[in-house]
């Protein structure tokens, strides 16, 4: 008997007891797969790296784009803020310009780091500024004044364009500290940088 018993186990033994019982399970047998994942720290040891815009030092730094020119309004944040220039859209000579640095009084300033070929831009007055009041607006460059406009209401829009070429830093200014109520805005429409190649 016992070498009955001894065959029989060898048999399930070798064919497997769902083989000869047919057993439903036969038919839904899952595979088992292990996936390995190797992770890379970044070169100088397991410190993350500093987020794009930012020199690690907590200053954000410009980062030019290989695809075209960055903007000061939404790719670079200045460095220096004197005053408020909002961002947003403003209507300027009857015709809306959806990206724009707009204020009454204000200066920011953006470092370049030598990264940039030419600062191109429009400028004008928001259509609900008081007649007869004019507003300021310059452009300085390593803190000396390189452009500088005295605009008013339905004045058409100019365009500035600006030679930055080994240049480190950029200031644009709005200048109409001197109106006690808040109505009317300069407004820097697009102001953008060409990056250097």
């Amino acid at each position: 008997m016992s070498a009955i018993t001894a065959v029989f186990g060898l048999v399930l033994g070798f064919f497997g007891l769902p083989t000869l019982v047919n057993s439903p399970t036969a038919r839904n047998v899952t595979p088992t797969v292990t996936a390995t994942v190797t992770v890379t720290a970044p070169p100088g040891g397991a410190e993350a790296a500093p987020a794009p815009g930012s020199t690690g030092s907590g200053v954000p730094s410009p980062s030019p784009s290989a695809k075209g020119p960055s903007s000061l309004v939404h790719d670079l944040m200045p460095v220096e803020v004197d005053g408020e220039l909002g961002k947003g859209g403003q209507k300027v000579d009857t015709r809306s310009y959806p990206t724009a640095l707009s204020g009454l009084c204000g200066k920011h300033t953006w470092q370049l780091d030598r990264r940039y070929t030419t600062l191109t831009t429009r400028v004008g007055v928001s259509d609900d500024t008081p007649s007869g009041r004019t507003i300021t607006l310059y452009v300085d460059v390593e803190g000396v004044r390189k452009k500088e406009l005295v605009m008013g209401p339905g004045d058409s829009v100019a365009t500035v364009t600006l030679d930055v070429s080994g240049d480190y830093r950029v200031s644009l200014g709005i200048d109409g500290c001197s109106w006690a109520d808040q109505l009317g805005r300069g407004v820097w429409i697009d102001p953008v940088l060409a990056p250097a190649r």
